[in-house]
C-alpha cells in the first residue's frame, strides 16, 4: 500500500498486522522503517492512488544509491518479490 501525510510525504507500508503499522517513507539520504499504532497511522497518513511496482522500483533505486537499513531493504524487496509472483501468475 502506497500512503502519504500532510506533508505529502510518500512512503510504502511493509507489514500491517491489524495493531501495528510499519513504512518506509521517502525522504533525502538512508531509508529507514517508521513504526506506528494503528491509530497514529490511521490519523496521519492516507492511501495514495499509484501503481505499486512503480513506486517499489523507485524506492529500491533510491535505496540502492542513498543506502537504507537492513529491515528497510528487506522490507521493499519482500514486497517486490510478492508483487512479482502475483503478477506473473496472471499470466
Amino acid at each position: 500500500m502506497i500512503v502519504w501525510n500532510a506533508h505529502r510525504t510518500t512512503a510504502i507500508v511493509i507489514r500491517h498486522d491489524g495493531r501495528s503499522v510499519r513504512l518506509v517513507p521517502m525522504k533525502s539520504g538512508r531509508l529507514s522503517v517508521s513504526r506506528y499504532s494503528r491509530e497514529k497511522f490511521d490519523a496521519e497518513w492516507r492511501e495514495y492512488d499509484y501503481p505499486l511496482d512503480k513506486a517499489i522500483a523507485s524506492f529500491l533505486d533510491h535505496a540502492h544509491q542513498q543506502g537504507a537499513t537492513v529491515e528497510a531493504m528487506k522490507g521493499l524487496e519482500n514486497l517486490a518479490q510478492r508483487d512479482r509472483w502475483v503478477v506473473n501468475n496472471l499470466f
